[in-house]
């Protein structure tokens, strides 16, 4: 039973723990996956608590739960043509895979490990590896295809990760370091004149003290925007190729981007909402390449999206829309460029009008 003062975090990590053992230890109905569907559409709360349920899950014991992600959107798959894909990679054959039972595992020890994790999560931290004395705190946080987190940090920070982000992070009683493995994320640094807190990403250094900034790896570059604060960039590669400016320094509402093959530019003026704007997810793109936007498209769908040459990366994409409708997303980009859609099973093709000959145009 949940309590009157319960949180709708806490709600939703209990009712999240539920919805997971049913549909992996049993055999789920129709109407069960009609019914989960209803209840991760409910919310945004609804969904972060199943992904962040999702890791503990798996952190518990090793259960593949590929068939419940799979049947996440199923409610929509009746106009799914036989052999076609969308966005979330959802067809009525993989709804059918969803509902067959899985190989049955120790019920009672995952259970009991999500029972014991779901009062971390409610609270925003999770469950970190307490290490030795003396030895940092270690950290490896991601974000799931589709679905961005917000993340407490142990020195008081926090941390937004965009869709298909990760990162790892390490916290010691002298630095606070930060690793951005992939994608992108937004730091609300809290103040430790003591303790740096540094986030690195290829060859891109930025270090702050207590600000709030955002790191992105592109397809071609890293980029650093700050909103608040200041935060300082350094350019760590090698200058064997006569690289200059290696360090610059970034207030609000400036940014640096380190591109590959090429120097560290900045403090270049950038408008800190646009560039934010995942946040409230949408994306907004002035001239943007094709191949960072194609980077972007497939943090959010289970069907990968390609080009069909190279050279497409580079065109250039201005717009904005939704993260919440993939396929207008989509489609909107390839109008605007006068491409065509090519969806098959196991991804989602651009490619030229005039080289459409296959596929069909959208």
């Amino acid at each position: 039973m949940i309590d009157q003062n319960t949180t709708p975090r806490e709600i939703a990590l209990q009712e999240a723990a539920d919805w997971l053992v049913r549909l992996t230890d049993a055999d789920p109905q129709e109407g069960d996956i009609e019914a989960w569907n209803a209840w991760m559409e409910g919310s945004a709360v609804n969904a972060q608590a199943f992904d962040d349920i999702q890791l503990l899950w798996d952190a518990a014991a090793e259960v593949g739960v590929d068939r419940v992600l799979a049947a996440r959107g199923a409610s929509g798959e009746a106009a799914t043509a036989p052999g076609s894909a969308g966005l979330n990679g959802e067809t009525t054959g993989t709804a059918r895979a969803a509902a067959r039972r899985p190989a049955r595992r120790s019920r009672g020890l995952r259970w009991g490990a999500l029972a014991a994790g779901v009062a971390a999560l409610a609270i925003g931290v999770g469950l970190f590896r307490q290490p030795p004395a003396g030895e940092p705190l270690e950290l490896r946080m991601s974000a799931g295809i589709g679905a961005p987190r917000h993340l407490a940090l142990p020195d008081g920070s926090s941390v937004d990760l965009d869709a298909g982000s990760e990162l790892v992070a390490q916290f010691s009683r002298h630095r606070r370091q930060v690793e951005l493995v992939s994608g992108q994320a937004y730091f609300a640094v809290a103040k430790d004149p003591d303790r740096p807190f540094e986030v690195r990403a290829d060859g891109a250094l930025a270090q702050a003290l207590g600000t709030h900034f955002s790191v992105a790896r592109r397809s071609d570059s890293v980029r650093v925007m700050v909103s608040e604060g200041h935060v300082q960039v350094s350019d760590l590669r090698s200058n064997g190729k006569g690289i200059q400016n290696h360090v610059v320094q970034l207030l609000a509402d400036q940014g640096a981007t380190l591109a590959e093959g090429g120097p560290l530019q900045g403090p270049l003026p950038v408008d800190a909402p646009s560039s934010l704007s995942w946040l409230q997810g949408n994306v907004v793109y002035r001239s943007e390449s094709l191949g960072n936007v194609v980077a972007d498209l497939n943090r959010h769908s289970r069907v990968r999206i390609v080009l069909h040459d190279a050279q497409m990366a580079r065109l250039p994409v201005t717009g904005r829309w939704s993260t919440a409708d993939l396929d207008i997303w989509l489609e909107s980009v390839a109008q605007a460029l006068s491409l065509s859609i090519v969806r098959g099973p196991d991804e989602i093709l651009l490619a030229p009008l005039e080289g459409d000959a296959q596929g069909t145009k959208q």
